[in-house]
């Protein structure tokens, strides 16, 4: 089923993202992931992919088995989420555990543990039953800091009760790890050097070995359920004109309730930009096309209601409006005031993300010029840890009753590093792309359009619309999430 939802944001200025849990980025693609070797004898089996990275060697497959995934190694997949986990390894021994929850000399065996951080300062075991409870809190996270190595008896086992998800219980271990013959584990190990699991052993998580091999014998490592990331901030940023130059940014809010966002219209507070559109006036029209609200200046009205959302523009000439809207269609439409000129950015920010919806499609025309006035369209994925499939857009020769479209767009799609991932000038020009992008219903009608499909993790992307060969004229920018 496709959900065609546009995801359009300018990563690269993009306000830091509500703060959340620790990531484990590309990583959590993975069932095993080891640095130096992956080892396996007997009939393991995987459901996820198994990799290896920097090392190359991978050995036992078969008689090992990996269902839903693949072989990596030290392939780009591999690379990255070797990269992705060695973040979130830090991330989480950055972490401070509260001095009620020191467990240094105490066997986690019998413990019953609630949401938190706890800290060991050396080495920790377990030799019975190990209980985490989430007291009916789906957002519930354990995280057990290990000072040098954890192991677990034959036959221990990890329960969880209350609605606790092995997908939220990390072990971030500061040397290696060894699962006892027969146990029974739940959670995601991020060790720092290396993992060893027993003959029989059976895990429900992930093996994260940052420095050294993982090492497994006749297991069962079934990963934990990935929850979809979902869109957090969308973006375009474009030299906004009068007429059909202006910036008109469509997008949809989809499930059952209504949604509480804010759209923003930023000029005079982009730095290293020139000429800025000084005054933006910020336009939001309904399913119908009906003006609901408009903002010139953001003090103007609902100043306390857009401070209170730490998402304020820090120039007083520029507009926000706060909303709460219900799922349906919405445009915004970001232009200068008395007819002015220059570059600006209009975004929408997801201000309730526990709601039941989402803010799910934006696709922005303007018109594209060159150097710094091409169009830039970011998106930012997170609140979720499951990669997402998606689709790239540029569309200009398609579009239909509008004077000076792009004749032949060019897209790139950058990464929060600014590294490009992937880029397209004519979307059937990669037979493999084209026959991808058929598949997904996402074909262009032009063949001088430009369109991409790929995977990302959690992150930041920005996508890049230009014009071949200096070519300038009005364009759409699109992303959809394929599911």
């Amino acid at each position: 089923m496709i959900n065609r939802i546009v995801f359009l944001g300018i990563a690269a200025m993009a306000i830091a993202v509500p703060a959340g849990a620790q990531s484990l980025g590309s990583a959590e693609n993975f069932a095993v992931l080891g640095a130096t070797t992956v080892t396996n004898t007997g009939p393991s089996h995987f459901d996820s992919n198994v990799g290896v990275s920097p090392g190359s060697a991978i050995t036992g497959f078969p008689p090992g088995i990996i269902t839903n995934g693949a072989l990596h190694a030290a392939d780009a997949t591999a690379t990255q989420a070797h990269a992705d986990f060695a973040a979130a390894y830090n991330s989480f021994a950055g972490l401070v555990a509260p001095p009620a929850n020191d467990l240094t000399g105490a066997d986690l065996g019998g413990k019953t543990l609630t949401a938190g951080v706890y800290h060991y300062d050396t080495s920790a075991t377990s030799g019975g039953i190990l209980t985490f409870d989430a007291q009916n809190d789906p957002d519930a996270r354990f995280v057990i800091q290990i000072g040098t190595t954890l192991i677990t008896t034959s036959n221990s086992s990890v329960a969880l009760i209350n609605g606790a998800l092995a997908r939220n219980v990390f072990f971030q271990v500061g040397t290696s790890a060894t699962l006892g013959s027969g146990s029974s584990f739940i959670g995601n190990i991020l060790a720092y050097a290396a993992i060893t699991t027993v003959s029989g052993t059976t895990v429900t998580g992930r093996l994260l070995a940052l420095t050294e091999a993982v090492t497994l014998d006749s297991n069962n490592v079934t990963t934990p359920e990935l929850t979809p990331a979902q869109l957090l901030n969308i973006s375009t940023r474009l030299h906004v004109e009068t007429g059909e130059g202006v910036s008109i940014a469509g997008f949809i809010i989809t499930g059952n309730a209504p949604k509480k966002v804010i759209v923003r219209g930023l000029g005079p507070s982009l730095s290293g930009l020139n000429p800025l559109l000084t005054d933006p006036v910020l336009e939001l029209h309904g399913p119908d096309g009906a003006l609901i609200t408009s903002n010139d200046n953001w003090k103007e009205s609902q100043q306390t209601e857009i401070e209170n959302t730490t998402l304020a523009p820090t120039a007083d000439m520029e507009s926000a409006i706060v909303t709460t809207l219900a799922p349906g269609n919405y445009t915004a439409i970001l232009s200068g005031r008395n007819g002015t000129t220059g570059i600006g950015l209009v975004e929408m920010y997801d201000l309730d993300l526990k709601s039941d919806s989402k803010l799910a499609n934006i696709s922005t025309r303007g018109f594209v010029q060159t150097g710094n006035n091409v169009m830039i369209a970011g998106f930012i994925l997170g609140n979720g840890t499951a990669a997402e499939k998606v689709a790239v857009r540029a569309i200009g020769p398609s579009l239909t009753g509008i004077a000076n479209v792009l004749a032949n767009p060019t897209l790139e799609l950058h990464d929060g590093n600014g590294s490009i991932l992937i880029s397209n000038d004519n979307w059937k020009d990669d037979a493999n792309q084209a026959a991808e992008i058929t598949a997904a219903g996402m074909a262009p009608q032009n063949d001088f359009e430009s369109a991409v499909v790929t995977t990302l993790p959690p992150g930041q992307y920005t996508a890049v619309i230009a014009g071949n060969n200096g070519g300038t004229g009005v364009a759409v920018a699109e992303v959809y999430h394929l599911l």
